[in-house]
């Protein structure tokens, strides 16, 4: 175990390593505040949760709308007497709003006009889940998904067939009405793709970029600085590159659990979910988009946080284990880094040269480079290619034998490899 921990030092210690690692942590944070422009306006929606719970009800909506009536007399009681006008809606008020009137208002009376006028919004949308989400054809949508990505032939029948599955998953949802939850309004605020793609993103590929150069600089140091025929022929033997494989491993969870605990921390410190941990992923207002997200299961926010962080785990201990058979057999940092980022491109690429007629087309995007690209798309049926149901455990199961095979025949060839 020493000797483990040893190796996990070497890495750890890394001049390279250590300022990479505290500077993607501070991007990380500076992407935080950078969005928080309208955190402010996000506590409305955890109000309402916190009162009238996650779920919409037509009760709950109900008693929404009546207890915003004396918001509205309170806003035109003001409006009236400041201006001589009265208003229906708050919106209204603030559609007539410009520089030269809003001076007859103090910034407190206009904060609480702003908190009525986003309850509005958030009811208004709630109103109109049920007639929007009728419209939506599952199947449509997958021929139009099938000529947008010209597939004929097998390939295209492989999706469609995919696409009517969740032409039942949807008619599921709508059954059980899972979009009526309260959530953060996706068309303005798009709190989803925040966290889930521009935050995760992030994270993997920094989280990425380390392991590569830790896992190579701890499986290489004694070649790159001409110790291997001392450290080789030590008791411990060729059996140190087991050690260095653990020590890799437990090198490249402690860079993930940094980078995930320093981001999130500020994210959720600066972005208030305190109501919200329970509310359903597939909320109609988690709608960044055209579409909306609706995922294959009915999993909450919190649930769906929780599987994001463990399958960003999974895909890191994989890319280390990749990057630690193709150091053993290079033997060379430098190369190591640049080989695996020439694979990883090239499997994201792969897809888009492979004719739209074959299945092959659709096997090759069940690879980790599309699966890390894509963290805010996973376990959601309307991911274009990767729209599959089990397509994130099928990747990690195929991608986990392969990299363990993998492995295991660069321990072995090592085991006979000239170190001199």
């Amino acid at each position: 175990m020493r000797i483990i921990l040893l190796e996990c030092k070497k890495a750890l210690t890394s001049p390279i390593i250590l300022t990479l690692l505290l500077l993607f942590s501070a991007w990380n944070v500076f992407i935080v505040y950078d969005s928080s422009d309208f955190k402010e306006e996000l506590g409305v929606v955890n109000q309402i949760a916190k009162k009238y719970g996650t779920e919409i009800t037509e009760k709950s909506l109900g008693k929404l709308d009546k207890d915003m009536q004396p918001e509205l007399s309170h806003l035109n009681s003001i409006t009236e007497e400041k201006s001589g006008k009265t208003f229906e809606h708050a919106s209204d008020f603030f559609a007539q709003l410009n520089y030269e009137n809003q001076d007859q208002f103090t910034s407190k009376e206009l904060q609480s006009f702003y908190e009525l006028y986003l309850k509005e919004m958030y009811v208004g949308m709630a109103k109109s889940f049920e007639h929007t989400y009728a419209d939506f054809d599952i199947k449509k949508i997958g021929e139009k998904e099938i000529n947008g990505y010209r597939l004929s032939g097998a390939a295209a029948e492989m999706l469609r067939n995919e696409y009517a599955k969740f032409d039942s998953r949807f008619e599921e949802l709508k059954k059980n009405r899972e979009y009526m939850h309260w959530f953060f309004a996706g068309k303005p605020y798009a709190m989803h793709s925040l966290l889930f793609r521009t935050l995760f993103i992030s994270i993997l590929i920094e989280a990425m970029i380390l392991i590569v150069l830790s896992t190579a600089l701890i499986t290489n140091f004694e070649f790159e600085n001409r110790t291997q025929l001392v450290a080789y022929t030590t008791r411990r033997g060729r059996k140190l590159m087991v050690d260095k494989f653990m020590a890799s491993l437990i090198s490249t969870s402690i860079i993930t659990t940094f980078l995930l605990i320093v981001t999130l921390a500020a994210f959720f410190i600066v972005f208030d979910y305190s109501y919200l941990w329970k509310t359903a992923i597939n909320s109609g207002f988690n709608w960044d988009y055209n579409f909306p997200y609706v995922s294959w299961w009915d999993f909450s926010f919190l649930t769906y946080l929780i599987l994001a962080i463990i399958v960003s785990y999974i895909c890191m201990l994989l890319f280390s284990i990749f990057t630690f058979s193709l150091s053993v057999m290079l033997k060379n940092s430098y190369f190591t880094f640049i080989l695996f980022a020439v694979i990883f491109i090239a499997l994201f690429m792969l897809p888009a040269f492979i004719p739209g007629s074959l299945k092959l087309k659709l096997f090759a995007g069940f690879n980790l480079s599309s699966l890390v690209l894509n963290p805010h798309q996973w376990w959601m049926g309307t991911s274009g290619l990767t729209m599959f149901k089990y397509f994130e455990v099928s990747t990690i199961v195929a991608w986990t034998a392969i990299f363990a095979v993998g492995c295991y025949m660069s321990l072995k060839k090592f085991a006979k490899l000239d170190i001199s």
